[in-house]
């Protein structure tokens, strides 16, 4: 605190405003200016120093501003700045303020917003700190036993929000408790949460009796033809390429992002698909437009979708262009289309057309028929919409009919003359 003709005024330390040396603080100017200081940076004449306002420090005190118009350098007075310190000093024990990490606070520095979130110790923060060890100990657990990284990838979110939850993970009846209390989420979403848990748990020795949540499953959303095509006519080149194999194979998202261009057989038309989650692989004949579109693409690298670094961040693209489709073309419809809505469309579709489900299951690549029983409910009762005939009179008419997705129906004239019919779409 320092008295001048204006008044008392009191002073930030230098913590907040910069260091000032012992010779700039001892610097006093006797006569009729003894208010005004000496610039620190050329040490001119106090002629040449003006007030340059005042402000108020983070801490309510008022500072009085200066500056040198030899130099241009804007400054504090260091007599108050060090009167100020001194009386900081005085009010304060900064030495016993520790951070909740451990460090302790000088008066000498500065500390940034984090530490001044984090002056008071508490236990907390030293549980979290923990905890993310061992989430991090946990990851590099399950990489070692062969879990795909996909996985690790979403048990690392899972842990990591229930620990935003405030979920003690080291104490089992407070993870259960944390994840009854989210009455937002589905039952589904628990079970996953469980188990994801559950490994956690059995990894460190934690002793707690799985809660039950059971998992209703619910019938999955079927687009329309058209709406797909509209999707993969309007998103980037990359994930419309994604869409079209997509719905010409019915294979997982992940089994698509991984393809290779060794998968591809351009001379026989086909792509083979290697399996995921213990599915079996699977090879399909591409139509025309697959063909030409995997022609066109660049072959840059041995991976077909290398563009993006993982499929999530491929997935997040879709989602943005799937937003602005269904806004452009008034259909909300479209935003309930996922990635994986198109493996149920190809089920169904293939159901649908042959009434055959281990014709299905070999499509899907499915290893219990029980998943793909799923399809034969999903079948639309009473809104058939018929089909579209074609004649064919040639084999060259033929083939063309069955490029665009026309099957025999039958023949007349001693086979000289065929039937092919496609349903509406």
């Amino acid at each position: 605190m320092v008295s001048s003709g204006e008044g008392t005024v009191e002073f930030a330390s230098e913590r907040i405003f910069g260091n000032i040396s012992s010779r700039d603080a001892s610097v006093a100017v006797s006569g009729s200016n003894s208010q005004i200081p000496t610039c620190p940076k050329c040490s001119d004449k106090t002629q040449t120093v003006w007030r340059a306002g005042k402000y108020k420090s983070m801490f309510g005190d008022i500072v009085q501003r200066w500056l040198c118009r030899q130099c241009c350098t804007r400054f504090s007075d260091p007599v108050t700045v060090a009167a100020a310190k001194e009386k900081l000093q005085q009010e304060y024990t900064f030495e016993a303020n520790t951070l909740k990490c451990g460090e302790t606070i000088s008066d000498s520095c500065q500390i940034s917003a984090w530490k001044a979130k984090n002056l008071e110790p508490t236990k907390t923060y030293t549980e979290k700190v923990g905890d993310i060890s061992k989430i991090i100990n946990h990851l590099g657990w399950m990489k070692n036993q062969g879990y795909k990284p996909s996985t690790i990838e979403r048990r690392r979110r899972i842990l990591l929000g229930l620990q935003k939850l405030d979920a003690d993970l080291s104490d089992p009846e407070s993870v259960k408790a944390v994840i009854a209390n989210q009455d937002h989420w589905k039952s589904s979403q628990k079970q996953v949460v469980v188990f994801a848990y559950d490994l956690y748990a059995k990894q460190y020795g934690y002793t707690w009796k799985r809660p039950w949540y059971e998992a209703v499953r619910e019938l999955p959303f079927i687009p329309q033809e058209r709406e797909i095509d509209d999707l993969i006519a309007g998103v980037p080149k990359e994930v419309g390429l994604l869409l079209l194999i997509g719905k010409e194979t019915g294979a997982r998202a992940g089994e698509i992002y991984e393809l290779l261009w060794t998968d591809i057989d351009f001379e026989a038309r086909t792509l083979s698909i290697r399996a995921e989650k213990g599915s079996n692989p699977r090879r399909f004949m591409m139509s025309k437009k697959l063909q030409n579109m995997l022609e066109c693409y660049p072959k840059t690298t041995e991976r077909i979708f290398n563009h993006y670094k993982n499929l999530s961040n491929l997935r997040r693209t879709f989602e943005k262009h799937r937003r602005k489709l269904a806004f452009n073309l008034c259909n909300p419809r479209l935003t309930q289309i996922k990635i994986h809505t198109l493996r149920h469309w190809k089920g169904t579709s293939e159901y649908e057309k042959t009434k055959d489900i281990l014709h299905v299951m070999q499509t899907l690549g499915h290893k219990n028929i029980k998943n793909t029983l799923l399809y034969t409910q999903l079948i639309t009762v009473g809104e058939d919409k018929g089909y579209i005939c074609k004649i064919a009179k040639t084999p060259a008419d033929a083939a063309v009919l069955i490029e665009d997705g026309f099957e025999e129906h039958t023949s007349f004239d001693n086979g000289q003359t065929k039937l092919f019919r496609k349903r509406k779409t």
